[in-house]
């Protein structure tokens, strides 16, 4: 006689794998949906609200008067690429951390926190933020750009981006130093080597601890949009760790 628990138990696990099959599958549309979507600015700031459509305001119109002054880094970025004649810049290229598939899954669900946010109304309407809880992200989309900054050996010029672990990092990938013109005249006046490597100090600082992105400062471009009592603070808390140089911002007053 046939036990009538063995097709069930059959049916059962071709309805889990079905199941399984669907969720997986749905999963990846969802994804690839996502990643299309987020791709384009007005859908980014359709689940924000006042600080990230101001940040949308700000960019746009700077690039329809490329003559007034950019009022922050974010809206330097579209205002270069503008300039360049390049791809247009997105929201999209600052938050997507490396482009690794860690970080894309990272982004996408960072994206669906923010609309459960946006639908719960318990959003931060706070337009001058100075802080992010996923700042990583973005740290990581910053040493992806600008990876030629933190491999620039330059003495005291560039010595606050080439001790960074990024910067030991974006070394660890590609294995090329440039020399500062600074530099370059001290070695051939001592007769020492250029360096062939990178010390690191393991300070956990963001690149938006010195350079705000959406922090208004129409006047600072030439001073890179940092705010020096910021960066004052991210200095000393560097030089802490190292046990050398200022630890007090008290002794970087007026610098």
């Amino acid at each position: 006689m046939m036990n009538s628990t063995q097709p069930r138990r059959k049916r059962g696990l071709v309805y889990l794998l079905a199941g399984c099959f669907a969720l997986l599958a749905l999963g990846s549309l969802s994804f690839a949906v996502a990643t299309a979507l987020e791709e384009h600015d007005p859908f980014c700031i359709s689940c924000h609200t006042a600080p990230e459509i101001t940040y949308y305001n700000r960019a746009y119109y700077a690039l329809d008067h490329p003559d007034e002054p950019i009022p922050d880094l974010s809206t330097l970025h579209y205002r270069a690429a503008q300039a360049a004649d390049s791809a247009p810049f997105k929201c999209i290229d600052c938050h997507r951390g490396d482009g690794s598939l860690p970080h894309r899954l990272t982004t996408v669900a960072l994206g669906a926190y923010d609309a459960l946010i946006y639908l719960l109304g318990q959003d931060d309407p706070t337009i001058e933020k100075q802080g992010t809880k996923t700042g990583w992200l973005a740290n990581a989309s910053c040493a992806t750009c600008h990876a030629e900054t933190l491999l620039r050996l330059d003495g005291i010029n560039n010595h606050f981006h080439t001790y960074l672990p990024q910067a030991k990092e974006a070394f660890s990938r590609s294995g090329a130093l440039t020399i500062g013109a600074g530099l370059q005249q001290a070695l051939s006046e001592s007769g020492d080597p250029p360096p062939a490597d990178l010390e690191s100090i393991a300070v956990q600082l963001l690149c938006s601890d010195c350079h705000q992105a959406h922090k208004a400062q129409p006047l600072a471009a030439d001073l890179f949009f940092m705010d020096s009592a910021l960066r004052n603070t991210a200095c000393v808390a560097c030089h802490m760790v190292a046990k050398a140089g200022p630890q007090d911002v008290r002794e970087l007053s007026g610098q």
